[in-house]
């Protein structure tokens, strides 16, 4: 059985979630996009249907809650906010990783156009991987600033922020609040800072109740991401930091109720979380054999990976990579990977091809692997938990809409 056989029958069987085969994330964008006048917004059904839940209310907030899971929300009590008012379960982008989902929200565009592949993206103008969200090369950690590569080269497509016909701003952990990556985001629009998620509530809600106008809040928060990575799923610290945001929500509300403010919050997630089981951490040294058939070291992500080949070395590359692999991780050829259409439903931009390389492996089970001649190794094997890949587990996040006015 061939490997795109494989993934074909994950699918299947529903042990892998077929990518935007559904609504999902870019579904919320768009539909949040079109309300704040984003004009010439493609819309599918999916996110007219969103839209015609935001329409009427003076103020849209987008809360991102990274690694938020469907499962998580399911974990909650039936009487908390978030788990009250999901209403359904959607796709996230895939690869389901934060630097990937970010850049479809900032420009609400498919990974196959706007070519962002995972934490570590090929960019091939440096042949080798550059950190998105620290706009570093990954090998040495040195900033893009310095190695001459201007944000836009990375991100290439136009964001949506500075062409909403309302007033945008987003309220960010103080650490990333004047990035390279959320400058890009946000174009000249307000950034404001916070420290707890309460802070960040009652910052959203008198910049909603002061407002003179209509207004779209992007709030976002890097839990339970950040700890279910370090402790695992079940962890009680990754629980506490879900009902301390589902806490933060009802505070939210609970103003703008009382003000009488007509507002929607939606709350959603880049992506959920697996924890790590089977083989567990696998990982390509510096000094690996496989790297003789490539021509720069992997990048991607610890469950969906991209790798460049020398030419003439494919098959080799291909035997090669199933001794050690082939058990854990799928190997697809970039044909592959554009025929099952596993970036969007568009055909791959030459840049996104030119970003993949030749063939793309993505996790079947628990496991992850790494490139781990890159700084971030010690780390990578005290992480209990990931994301990236396909499993339900990863792929699919909440949609929930709250409406001010009431609570129906």
């Amino acid at each position: 059985m061939s490997d795109l056989d494989r993934l074909i029958d994950g699918f299947d069987a529903g042990e892998l979630i077929r990518p935007f085969d559904g609504p999902s994330l870019i579904d919320v964008v768009r539909a949040a996009a079109h309300v704040c006048g984003v004009p010439d917004m493609p819309m599918s059904p999916a996110s007219r249907a969103i839209a015609e839940q935001l329409d009427g209310a003076d103020h849209l907030v987008l809360l991102l809650a990274d690694g938020l899971g469907t499962s998580f929300v399911e974990g909650l009590s039936r009487d908390s906010w978030l788990r009250r008012h999901m209403q359904r379960s959607i796709q996230a982008t895939f690869p389901p990783t934060t630097a990937t989902a970010l850049t479809t929200i900032a420009t609400g565009a498919y990974p196959a156009q706007h070519t962002i592949t995972g934490w570590w993206t090929h960019l091939p103008s440096l042949n080798a991987a550059v950190t998105v969200l620290h706009n570093a090369r990954a090998a040495d950690e040195v900033s893009l600033d310095a190695l001459g590569v201007p944000f836009r080269e990375l991100c290439p497509i136009d964001p949506l922020m500075p062409r909403m016909r309302r007033d945008a701003a987003s309220v960010l952990p103080g650490n990333i609040v004047d990035s390279p990556y959320t400058r890009y985001m946000a174009g000249d629009g307000t950034c404001i800072a916070y420290g707890r998620h309460a802070e960040a509530a009652w910052t959203v809600a008198d910049r909603i109740t002061q407002a003179t106008g209509p207004t779209y809040t992007y709030w976002y928060t890097p839990y339970p991401d950040s700890l279910a990575h370090e402790f695992g799923t079940q962890d009680s610290r990754v629980l506490a930091s879900i009902e301390d945001l589902d806490g933060a929500v009802g505070k939210l509300v609970g103003v703008l109720r009382d003000r009488g403010v007509a507002a929607r919050i939606i709350v959603t997630a880049d992506h959920g979380h697996l924890d790590v089981g089977g083989a567990g951490h696998l990982e390509v040294t510096a000094d690996d054999p496989l790297l003789a058939f490539l021509e720069t070291p992997p990048s991607g992500d610890v469950r969906t990976l991209y790798w460049h080949v020398r030419p003439g070395r494919h098959e080799a590359f291909i035997a090669a990579f199933a001794a050690r692999f082939g058990e854990q991780f799928l190997l697809l050829t970039t044909a592959e990977v554009e025929d099952t259409r596993l970036f969007g439903p568009d055909a791959l931009s030459d840049e996104m091809r030119a970003r993949i390389g030749d063939f793309t492996s993505i996790a079947l089970g628990r496991e992850v692997l790494r490139y781990t001649g890159a700084p971030g190794r010690d780390r990578y094997f005290a992480q209990r938990s990931h994301h990236s890949g396909l499993s339900p587990a990863e792929m699919m996040v909440p949609l929930i809409i709250i409406r001010t006015e009431d609570d129906t």
